[in-house]
């Protein structure tokens, strides 16, 4: 089956949009397109002979990547736009999909300016995510820059989402040790094990406490 199709002519996205991210999970397919704001389309894909658009959520900026975290709660990380469609910081996004027909944008967390890139740009190990009881804890280094791409730096960025309150909380980042140099994300990674949290930066592996 396809989409669109005779029965249901709505297209996949707005002239002129391009794919960002798509990601199956169970009976839905979840996709991003993107070219001023970003629509997010719940799929119905119970089908499989008659799948369908059951949702559509306009917000700005877009998703490259869209992680589900529970049945009701999808992760989106990209980048946040202006109304022109110029894109600056890396977005993280945390939306309610429990009611396929009516996707919400429940908080969002904007990092650095354009040119700013996450861990997830180079390899989908640049997200680590470990759950603690009701809680999601997830890592992932940053490459973060300010206005005119100055003040270059590499953090690691730490977040929380409690999946029966539908929270997104960010905690204080984790700076490399004094004098590393900016190696680029492409050899970075992270991983979460019990209270705490570990990060590989220019072939050296720091622990820190969550």
């Amino acid at each position: 089956a396809t989409l669109p199709n005779t029965q249901r002519p709505q297209p996949l996205g707005k002239a002129g949009e391009q794919v960002h991210g798509v990601r199956f999970a169970g009976g839905r397919g979840y996709l991003v397109t993107f070219r001023q704001i970003d629509p997010l389309y719940v799929l119905d894909l119970a089908d499989a002979a008659d799948p369908r658009i059951a949702g559509v959520l306009e917000a700005p900026g877009f998703s490259d990547h869209l992680v589900p975290l529970s049945e009701t709660l999808l992760l989106g990380v990209g980048k946040e736009a202006d109304a022109a469609g110029r894109a600056g910081g890396v977005k993280v996004s945390l939306f309610d999909v429990a009611d396929a027909a009516r996707p919400r944008e429940l908080a969002k967390q904007v990092f650095g300016s354009a040119g700013s890139q996450s861990g997830l740009a180079h390899a989908r190990q640049g997200l680590a995510l470990l759950q603690q009881g009701g809680v999601l804890r997830l890592s992932m280094p940053l490459h973060l820059v300010d206005a005119n791409y100055t003040n270059p730096r590499e953090r690691l960025q730490r977040f929380e989402v409690d999946l029966g309150l539908g929270t997104l909380t960010s905690k204080p980042q984790i700076a490399p040790p004094a004098g590393a140099a900016i190696e680029g994300l492409a050899q970075q990674r992270s991983t979460l094990i019990g209270e705490n949290v570990y990060w590989l930066h220019g072939g050296r592996l720091s622990g820190h406490a969550w």
